[in-house]
């Protein structure tokens, strides 16, 4: 028969409520962990990745900017990075199809709020406050997104999305279905309808003297009368799809200067009317749908007129809508270095499907021709041709591709997307970082301090203050000749002599400093002691020790 009350009793050690302790700790800290790693690590669908070569990746792209002489990066764990970059003026960095939220963190503001726990989607308030310094430090931002977790960020620049999705009755593709919005641009360099064509800011169509040949690739740009020599698609750059090749007549290149886009949407959102054209606070409006366009506000893919509010149903609203919209850190994107933003309410404008509609022959003859290549070269030449290295990109010039919100092919590297995140969090801030410091430093003493029972144990106080209470609490002290150790300890201090003093010091002397016949008994005799008598012992030292050394008597 098994006896419990043994069991019990044995499980109710010293010893083992101490293992429980710490069984119970990691225990909590591995199920938190293993709570924040669920909620980051999901598995699913890759898409969108500069570095993947499906209808929905971003490969194509990237390749060509590769082979323009554009370096190329990814940003895998956060956009905390941007802070570190020191050309941000000749950086661009691509925000396609934000696919997930991030773990909110706290940030620790040093402003009003010491520390700010509230976070809103997709990116953490830190983050934003990176990207916005990036802006602000000449850098190019180009956010694609519909639906999802960018709406926080855009709203660090003043703008909205409607998060509802967007149909247009007679602009839509007759071949790929209403999921394929047409959204087109007559005039792409008129920000404001007073200022007139900005086509000053994009070095690929600005021709100041008016000579047919772009000031980049011009000997004089200010003269009419002098053009180029001879120019070929290598000498175009990053302005090459522009060119169109050479006049034989006149041997001057013949340029494409149409400043229209037909730009070809999957499945779009839109932005607030009311909040993207604000001038004063350089918002610019670039595109918007047609009048047949509505935005599908109660979900159900029809177009409804009217507020249905009884049946919990609002009514869809009808366009036009803004899709394109830019964000400029000077006024009109006057300027070279100027910091920008592209907002495009659609994250598949770049796909490889849409950029490239020969990219596999599967799709060959599927997809109409569309604007979506030459509209992103423009804003790619824009940013990175400067104004001393005609039409090639700077020495600094690169492009960053965010993955940091992309789903990832393998469990793995979410995981070490998630491992890198943290280690930027914690240190890109100081606090975080003194924080992170803490908290390692306490769970460094719980694991050091494991060893209930060193075995060089001289120190007299502790032994002595876990002498007192019953004997059931001082089991584990019942040691006699480590007590014995503790009143030698005690009566070679109490009367100042050092080691080599004391142990060159006869019996009879030791036993005339102690003075108490039950410890000396104890000191010279050798035989088993009961956990009771131990307990009266320790007792007698404490007394002993109290005295100075004085005998008294307490039995």
């Amino acid at each position: 028969m098994v006896d419990w009350r043994k069991i019990g009793s044995s499980l109710n050690t010293r010893r083992n409520k101490r293992i429980a302790l710490q069984a119970s700790f990691w225990a909590v800290l591995l199920l938190l962990i293993i709570s924040i790693a669920v909620t980051y690590v999901v598995p699913g669908q890759t898409q969108q990745s500069a570095y993947g070569d499906g209808w929905n990746d971003l490969g194509s792209f990237r390749e060509e900017l590769n082979n323009k002489g554009v370096e190329t990066t990814a940003l895998v764990s956060s956009p905390l990075l941007l802070s570190d970059l020191d050309h941000p003026e000749q950086t661009i960095f691509v925000i396609s199809g934000v696919e997930r939220d991030t773990i909110s963190l706290p940030r620790f503001t040093g402003e009003d709020d010491l520390i700010q726990f509230s976070e809103g989607d997709g990116y953490t308030s830190s983050e934003i406050v990176a990207i916005r310094e990036f802006v602000t430090r000449g850098g190019t931002l180009i956010l694609m997104d519909d639906f999802g977790y960018s709406s926080n960020l855009a709203s660090e620049f003043g703008l909205q999305f409607t998060n509802h999705r967007l149909y247009s009755d007679y602009s839509y593709d007759n071949d790929l279905g209403s999921d394929f919005v047409w959204v087109n641009t007559t005039s792409a360099f008129n920000f404001t309808s007073s200022q007139g064509a900005q086509t000053s800011v994009n070095p690929c169509v600005r021709d100041v003297d008016g000579d047919g040949v772009v000031d980049v690739l011009d000997e004089d740009s200010n003269d009419p009368e002098i053009g180029a020599q001879f120019v070929t698609i290598q000498d175009s750059g990053l302005c090459a799809h522009r060119f169109q090749g050479t006049d034989p007549t006149t041997n001057q290149p013949r340029w494409d200067w149409s400043q229209d886009y037909s730009i070809l949407t999957n499945t779009p959102s839109a932005f607030e009317k009311t909040t993207s054209y604000n001038p004063a606070e350089r918002r610019y409006v670039i595109s918007k749908t047609t009048q047949d366009s509505w935005l599908d506000n109660n979900g159900d893919g029809n177009y409804s007129v009217g507020s249905f509010a009884a049946f919990g149903l609002a009514g869809d609203e009808q366009g036009p809508f803004p899709v394109y919209v830019r964000y400029c850190e000077a006024i009109l994107c006057r300027g070279s270095e100027t910091g920008r933003v592209h907002f495009i309410s659609d994250g598949s404008v770049l796909i490889n499907s849409l950029y490239d509609p020969e990219f596999a022959s599967i799709y060959s003859g599927m997809v109409p021709e569309n604007d979506n290549r030459k509209w992103i070269l423009d804003i790619v030449a824009e940013a990175l041709i400067l104004n001393d290295n005609g039409t090639f990109p700077g020495e600094n010039a690169l492009v960053i591709f965010d993955e940091s919100r992309h789903q990832q092919p393998t469990v793995f590297g979410d995981t070490y997307n998630l491992v890198y995140y943290l280690l930027i969090y914690f240190t890109n801030d100081w606090m975080a970082m003194l924080i992170l410091f803490l908290f390692l430093f306490i769970l460094l003493e719980a694991v050091l301090i494991r060893k209930e029972d060193p075995e060089d144990w001289r120190h007299v106080f502790r032994v002595v203050y876990y002498g007192f209470g019953d004997a059931e609490r001082y089991k584990y002290y019942q040691r006699p000749e480590k007590i014995r150790q503790v009143l030698l300890t005690r009566v070679r201090n109490l009367n100042a002599l050092t080691i080599e003093e004391f142990d060159a010091m006869p019996a009879s002397e030791l036993q005339g400093m102690i003075r108490d016949p039950v410890l000396v008994r104890f000191l010279f005799e050798e035989r088993n002691y009961s956990p009771d008598e131990l307990v009266g012992i320790v007792r007698r030292i404490k007394q002993w020790g109290e005295s100075g050394g004085v005998a008294k008597v307490v039995d």
